[in-house]
């Protein structure tokens, strides 16, 4: 039966290149998931990818893949294109040996185009993606995410229109830059019900069996997301009301935190949940 899951993105502090040890620490926490950060490029070998991937088996961690921060499906350079491409091509290669099933990454600014003209390049970028890898078919889904800064593509609506025309992608939602990107928009059960039913209403089964959320507070201007910060302080967005929809629709999403020190937003999380269980028994 599916469940819910939480941990954080990267490894917990101390950890970088020994993932037993970084996988004990999330378990001890009670934790079960793994975002693992290839935010700066995936440069490990096939032999560490397969020793890592056998050891989150081992310790009962989910395990997901933040592809490179300077990916650039929109950029004028053709040649920063032609690398963001590779890039998640090679996620998708190696995602199977690290037990990964998820790869979440930023599609990347508009770079002075409308988002009507914007679409069609980075769909037709993410179809070139896949024909290149040549399969679908080993469980890994490539997983765009909700984009805090309003210069950049993934709003819901853009997210929901790519996710229906190109295979093998689901939305990742981050609940901090969605808030970040409508100016304060998420604050009750209703907020975040509303995105949520928009996208089971346009994805079905495939956007409920696979909801991957990430959670943070969030600083932000008028141009969107400025830092991630720790949940439960003076920033929103405040999750309590996301885990009541949660907790009450039955889905079961795995939860990445994205806060200064994850593991401890991650625990945060799972508290929430729990003490909504406890409340409610």
């Amino acid at each position: 039966m599916a469940k819910m899951h939480f941990g954080p993105a990267g490894y917990p502090t101390d950890t970088s290149g020994n993932p037993r040890k970084a996988f004990r620490i999330i378990r001890d926490a009670g934790l079960d998931a793994l975002e693992y950060a290839a935010v700066y490029g995936l440069t490990m070998r096939e032999h560490t990818a397969e020793k890592l991937g056998m050891a989150a088996n081992e310790y009962g961690i989910v395990m997901s893949m933040h592809a490179a921060y300077y990916i650039s499906l929109v950029s004028k350079s053709k040649q920063t294109r032609r690398n963001s491409i590779a890039r998640l091509v090679k996620s998708l290669q190696f995602a199977p040996l690290m037990n990964v099933t998820r790869i979440v990454f930023h599609v990347g600014g508009y770079s002075g185009l409308t988002p009507d003209e914007a679409y069609p390049i980075v769909r037709s970028s993410l179809e070139e993606v896949w024909d290149t890898i040549g399969h679908r078919d080993q469980g890994v889904l490539l997983a765009p995410e909700t984009a805090g800064k309003l210069g950049a593509f993934g709003s819901v609506e853009e997210l929901i229109k790519l996710c229906s025309n190109v295979d093998g992608l689901i939305p990742t939602i981050d609940w901090a830059h969605l808030h970040a990107r409508t100016q304060g928009g998420l604050n009750s059960k209703g907020d975040y019900l509303k995105v949520l039913e928009a996208f089971e209403r346009n994805l079905g089964s495939r956007f409920v069996n696979n909801l991957h959320f990430h959670v943070s507070g969030i600083e932000f201007t008028s141009s969107g997301e400025k830092a991630h910060r720790p949940l439960g302080k003076k920033w929103g967005p405040d999750i309590l009301p996301l885990m009541e929809v949660v907790r009450e629709a039955g889905y079961k999403p795995t939860f990445i935190s994205e806060t200064p020190e994850p593991i401890l937003g991650a625990i945060y999380s799972k508290f929430l949940l729990e003490e909504l269980e406890k409340s409610n028994s």
